[in-house]
């Protein structure tokens, strides 16, 4: 019988684990997890926080006792330390007991994603610093944050995570403040569009663009302030989310092909540089479909399809995941920001000959109630007009279903000519006659 051994049970893990028991009832699964959790949205994080999400066990998708119905072995706290692939076995330490042993496999799934970026200077001592990365740190920072004596709250990092956790402390009252390294919050965007969310919030969140943290003054095993190259901030918490970096390191050593920050390479069918060694989700590489070359783009959306596409090969049918443009969507208060494909910075890094067109158009109908505006910005090619990426920001809900029709045509190679002329559906309370989608593209020449 064959052993499937599968390192990391969040979305990519289980997604495979999943995938490879309904092609397969006869081979061995072995998933090794670390935490307490499996199978959860970790996506969701933020809204459980704030009390949207009412109870932590409506993140989970499946528990431990599902996957074991299905004859599939989950062992939560354990956690791998080594792989020898010469001898295809793992060590796996059981976190609670402390003993450790050799679990031999026939294939290997890499899916352990990625961990939280923690900067030299975060004192670990410190008991009122947070990160948010798994469903223990929601379950943590829920029961933190309710906390009435807990007013004013800095967060370092003005990402998509951090910008998402503003939303999360102002729907629970507190005072917020964000410090971002950058000249601009949401850094993956241009910043003429992620300046219009940040004019906004002026007035009810602090942010602190273009400043460096320097230090977290303490007292009695908590910080009570941050310095900055600028500035003197006092806290009573403080959220840190810079980043996360490949959860990798325990197989540096073992000489697969990775990118400078730990992510595994693979190629279309989720296969490593190591024969029968597999990776999947936020610990490894996708193609971007423009760029062609591999990126580390950590998304659920994309550790999912990794996992299906690797359980597919596992079991020995032929299946390739092609790629990526890194489509994706955050919200921000009353605001929506979308984008996908390259943006015009990207383009410039890339040499790339790019035109670029920024509007600002309706939701729907003018004249039916409730018309918000949408600002686009879309970058193409300038002699063949390519679409290469949009970005779409506003107050509606349909700008992440908008965003998609973008992707789609990247993905399909269409012109902005071609994009005016789809036949999209009108209506005047969900559109104008020319949709907003092809408004922006219209004027792009």
């Amino acid at each position: 019988m064959e052993h499937v051994v599968i390192i990391g049970g969040i979305a990519g893990g289980m997604s495979a684990a999943s995938k490879l028991r309904r092609l397969d009832e006869t081979v061995k699964i072995s998933v090794f997890e670390k935490d307490e959790y499996v199978s959860y949205g970790a996506c969701g994080l933020p809204y459980y926080i704030s009390g949207v999400t009412e109870s932590h066990e409506d993140l989970l998708a499946r528990t431990v006792e599902d996957f074991e119905e299905r004859d599939i072995a989950v062992h939560i706290h354990h956690e791998v330390t080594n792989v020898d692939h010469s001898n295809k076995k793992v060590m796996v330490k059981n976190l609670q007991s402390g003993e450790e042993t050799f679990v031999h496999y026939d294939k290997l799934l890499i899916a352990t994603g990625a961990k939280p970026i923690v900067p030299p200077f975060i004192p670990k001592e410190a008991s009122n610093v947070h990160t948010l990365k798994t469903l223990n740190d929601g379950i943590e920072m829920r029961k933190y944050y309710q906390n009435d004596n807990i007013k004013r709250v800095g967060i370092i990092g003005g990402g998509y995570i951090g910008m998402e956790l503003v939303e999360t402390m102002v729907e629970l009252g507190k005072e917020v403040f964000v410090i971002e390294l950058q000249n601009q919050i949401l850094p993956n965007y241009d910043e003429e569009m992620a300046n219009i969310i940040s004019d906004s919030l002026q007035d009810r969140v602090g942010i602190r663009t273009g400043e460096e943290v320097k230090e977290l003054k303490m007292s009695e095993g908590k910080v009570t302030s941050i310095e900055t190259d600028k500035n003197s901030y006092e806290v009573d918490a403080v959220i840190v989310n810079i980043g996360i970096k490949p959860n990798t390191d325990f197989i540096k050593e073992l000489g697969l092909e990775m990118l400078e920050n730990g992510a595994i390479i693979v190629n279309s069918h989720q296969e490593t540089s190591i024969k029968s060694i597999y990776a999947a989700g936020d610990c490894a590489t996708s193609n971007h479909l423009l760029l062609n070359k591999p990126v580390n783009i950590a998304l659920g959306t994309t550790a999912n399809k990794h996992g299906r596409v690797a359980a597919d090969n596992i079991a020995g049918i032929p299946s390739t995941f092609d790629g990526i443009l890194g489509t994706n969507v955050v919200k921000i208060l009353e605001w929506t920001a979308a984008m996908t494909g390259i943006t015009e910075k990207q383009a410039k890094q890339e040499n790339l000959d790019v035109e670029k067109i920024v509007i600002k158009t309706n939701n729907h109908a003018s004249y039916y109630p409730g018309a918000e505006k949408i600002h686009i910005k879309l970058v193409y090619q300038k002699e063949s007009r390519k679409l290469l990426g949009a970005q779409l920001i506003g107050q509606d809900e349909s700008i992440a279903k908008r965003l998609d029709v973008y992707a789609t045509a990247i993905t399909c190679g269409l012109t902005t000519k071609q994009i005016g002329m789809l036949d999209l559906c009108y209506a005047p309370p969900y559109a104008t006659v020319w949709d907003a989608v092809q408004v922006a593209a219209n004027a792009a020449k």
